[in-house]
């Protein structure tokens, strides 16, 4: 791994998870997506780990996590700006 695991801002088609982890092996990001649609298409691991990344990594340069996001939205505080 050359950088932390985290979810790209600007090379992202859903979430930007296939992004993060592209970046983070060093490889193409389309070569990632290629492969987790494959998988996806056999196996039903690679959709739920999708989703457990979206919801667990961070996005580049930001502190939460799609997981505090979630909270945001079902806590009874207002939102924080």
């Amino acid at each position: 791994m050359k950088e932390q695991l985290t979810r790209s801002a600007t090379d992202k088609m859903i979430a930007g998870v296939c992004g993060g982890v592209a970046r983070s092996f060093g490889i193409d990001a389309s070569l990632v997506r290629i492969i987790w649609a494959v998988l996806s298409v056999f196996f039903f691991v690679p959709v739920v780990l999708y989703a457990v990344l979206w919801l667990v990594l961070p996005v580049d340069g930001e502190g939460p996590t799609g997981f505090d996001d979630v909270k945001n939205a079902f806590s009874s505080k207002p939102p924080q700006a």
